[in-house]
């Protein structure tokens, strides 16, 4: 069995297609349920990852798989053939280094980006509470979420790190001259949402609502905190909201043209910025079309990602050089421990067919690797793998399997 993946991302798809293609709440048991049904005798085990860049699977199973599956998995869902043209697909240590790119925001639309860490750890955390992510890559995933970390604090990708909420705030910056006095509904209650909050707080944006689908209390800090609305009361607030933020799951727009045209009319013309973090998006396309909104999705936030880019682009470079630094250290140290477990095994098969007198007689042994030689209870190979081994190292072994 094999480390495997795949997905598309921003590189691969637009925003159109992507959004079409999101494991999450609303489809995550189904999803589950078919993966572990229709290819669970050649998968060890599995997760996703869905972020507004990217949805991709991994799996550990046996190799060359990944077409058929990802071919199947997309037919089970619904989605449409044309995702199928940004699908890629990766395996060994070519995996192992997108997932670490990945995770250290490498790889992100947002060169850097800070939150995509949080969603991929958030992601080995559900999947191995929800019993399906164990054993081998769990390991992976795991050393993997631990280079990211490396790449971030050994090289400035992560200094002043860029983020979604980060760039959102610079896109209000840009349109109101003073954003402090504004006032700022988040729909949604999330990890991105709550990025939000706390970074327009800090940039002095006080006057906050949020919505969400239940009533749920954030604390962003000892100064402040809030208790959600229930989306039922999205209506009435946006009458008074000057930026308007959402980030929800959600497989339909919860905010349609209508609504604000409707709450144009009771603010006066007075313009409103919308920005939908969504994927799929949150808000119809449509809104584009008043004269008084003004609409910017995800894919729109490309337009804001250049600010210090060849300085970002220089530590990336570096930060990659780190990944691929720890991934041959860490192949080396997995050749070596799955060495000593091969060779743990074949001698603890020899262990168990001694007597007491004749284990006593190997450990007292000047010369072990005559006495193994003789017992012809392993293979070639693995008598060839524990001969390697010198009289110290064999000792240890055969005492530490005595004591378990």
């Amino acid at each position: 069995m094999e480390l495997q993946l795949f997905g598309i991302n921003h590189k691969t798809s637009k925003l159109s297609e992507r959004e079409l293609f999101i494991i999450n709440d609303s489809n995550q048991d189904d999803f589950i349920n078919f993966f572990k049904g229709e290819f669970g005798d050649f998968i060890e085990s599995f997760y996703a990852l869905s972020t507004c860049n990217r949805t991709e699977v991994y799996f550990y199973g046996d190799p060359g798989t990944a077409i058929s599956i990802a071919h199947k998995t997309l037919e089970f869902l619904g989605w449409n053939d044309s995702i199928r043209q940004g699908l890629y697909f990766l395996d060994g240590e070519a995996a192992i280094e997108h997932m670490c790119c990945v995770a250290s925001g490498l790889d992100s639309q947002v060169l850097g980006e800070q939150e995509i860490l949080g969603q991929f750890k958030k992601s080995l955390q559900t999947y191995t509470r929800l019993g399906v992510l164990y054993g081998q890559l769990q390991d992976f995933s795991k050393e993997i979420l631990s280079i990211a970390k490396a790449a971030r604090t050994e090289t400035k990708i992560g200094f002043n790190p860029l983020s979604v909420s980060g760039l959102a705030l610079k896109i209000v910056k840009e349109i109101f001259e003073d954003p402090t006095h504004q006032t700022l509904t988040i729909v949604g209650a999330g990890q991105m949402a709550m990025s939000v909050i706390e970074n327009f707080y800090d940039n002095g944006i006080k006057n906050i609502h949020a919505l969400n689908r239940s009533k749920k209390f954030i604390e962003i800090n000892d100064s402040f905190s809030l208790v959600t609305n229930n989306l039922s009361k999205l209506a009435t607030l946006i009458q008074t909201t000057d930026i308007l933020v959402t980030s929800v799951n959600s497989l339909l727009p919860i905010i349609g043209k209508g609504l604000i045209e409707d709450a144009m009319k009771v603010r006066a013309n007075k313009p409103m910025l919308l920005i939908d973090l969504g994927v799929p998006r949150n808000v119809e396309d449509q809104v584009r079309d008043l004269e008084y909104a003004y609409l910017f999705t995800i894919e729109d936030i490309e337009l804001v990602t250049q600010e210090n880019l060849d300085d970002r682009y220089v530590e990336a470079l570096k930060a990659k050089q780190v990944i691929k630094d720890r991934i041959k250290v860490f192949g080396r140290d997995r050749i070596k421990k799955q060495y000593r477990n091969d060779v743990y095994e074949a001698l603890k098969i020899i262990s168990s067919s001694l007597n007491e007198q004749d284990y006593l007689e190997l450990l007292s042994s000047d010369d072990p690797h005559k006495l193994l030689q003789e017992i012809d209870l392993v293979s070639n190979e693995q008598l060839n793998q524990i001969l390697a081994l010198n009289s110290h190292a064999i000792f240890s072994m055969l005492k530490e399997m005595r004591s378990a």
